[in-house]
């Protein structure tokens, strides 16, 4: 106990403390209180906002992180584009997804809906052992591969499973990245 007192002692040396004017308060800026003045009569300024880029071309999927659900549910997104895989097999869902994706990039439509469904699980008669998955869907399980894959991350920007009133846990939100062209 006394080491690590010395330790922290000597690793202190030398370190002034922040002068009292110079600290920042903690407290949050709203509409409200950002008028509202400090004890020392002075306006209270707004923090730089932090900005986030990620580094696309070290990381194929590092995607910046976008509210979806909650942007729609706020009426600030709306789903753009509907996109049902239901009596698809995998070879075409993935080719409807490709096309879909490059054309509402080209279209500047950005938010996407995909509904993949669950999967169905089909029980084997001769096999009684094997207990049921919650989901087998192929489609579904296959749909992050798609969305993570390097040939599509410039054009996507975010996604997140869909609320429960667009298809929950059968359902995608993907947020493209804007045209700039």
């Amino acid at each position: 106990m006394n080491d690590e007192n010395d330790l922290f002692l000597k690793q202190m040396k030398g370190v002034t403390p922040i002068k009292q004017n110079n600290r920042v308060s903690n407290t949050k800026i709203t509409k409200k209180n950002k008028r509202t003045k400090h004890k020392n009569n002075s306006q209270i300024s707004p923090a730089p906002e932090k900005t986030i880029k990620a580094n696309f071309k070290n990381s194929h999927f590092s995607l910046e992180r976008v509210n979806i659900k909650r942007n729609i549910k706020k009426n600030i997104l709306h789903i753009d584009k509907k996109i049902d895989f239901h009596g698809r097999n995998l070879l075409e869902a993935e080719d409807v997804f490709s096309s879909t994706i490059v054309n509402c990039f080209n279209q500047h439509e950005r938010c996407l809906l995909f509904i993949t469904g669950k999967g169905v699980f089909k029980k084997k008669e001769h096999n009684e052992l094997s207990k049921p998955k919650l989901y087998h869907g192929v489609i579904r399980a296959s749909f992050v591969d798609w969305v993570k894959s390097k040939k599509f991350s410039k054009y996507i920007l975010s996604y997140e499973q869909a609320s429960l009133e667009h298809g929950g846990d059968g359902a995608f939100y993907v947020y493209l990245r804007k045209n700039k062209n």
